[in-house]
């Protein structure tokens, strides 16, 4: 049962989901919204949950922060549109046992996708209760991801 419910997660049509998912290093019982900060997009700040139909994005997600607090120097790139890699990313020091979790939400009316046509974001502004959590390791996912060893910038 289990792995039928990772294969509909992975095999839903991103354009037309049923699910939304949050990626994350962290366990959490329920998820609130909370400011986002992007410095390169300021679109992208924001008091919600911010959730996305792809959950190979929602993967990239889980390993990011836990990946930027054992390394002194990172460079993180995100896509939300669907096209592999999911992350471009530049570290020197990557576990063999990095782990991470997503966060499965049936998607509702009130979590909205953002204006842009091609992409997998949607946010939502009020508290959210999984109804699954997948603890996911970066070795099952490494193939959907572009890694490059470096100390380029922090």
């Amino acid at each position: 049962m289990i792995m039928n419910k990772l294969k509909e997660y992975l095999e839903q049509d991103i354009w037309n989901p049923k699910y939304l998912f949050h990626g994350s290093p962290y366990e959490i019982d329920n998820l609130e919204p909370r400011k986002s900060n992007d410095s390169e997009n300021k679109e992208n700040e924001d008091y919600a949950i911010f959730l996305t139909s792809w959950f190979i994005n929602a993967t990239a997600y889980a390993f990011r922060n836990k990946l930027k607090e054992i390394n002194e120097y990172y460079d993180f790139s995100m896509n939300n549109n669907g096209e592999l890699p999911a992350m471009n990313f530049q570290v020197e020091n990557l576990p063999d046992d990095l782990y991470g979790y997503v966060y499965v939400f049936d998607k509702t009316i009130d979590m909205i996708k953002d204006n842009y046509e091609y992409m997998t974001q949607y946010r939502c502004y009020h508290e959210l209760r999984p109804i699954d959590v997948v603890k996911v390791y970066y070795k099952d996912f490494a193939d959907y991801f572009s890694r490059e060893i470096s100390q380029k910038r922090k």
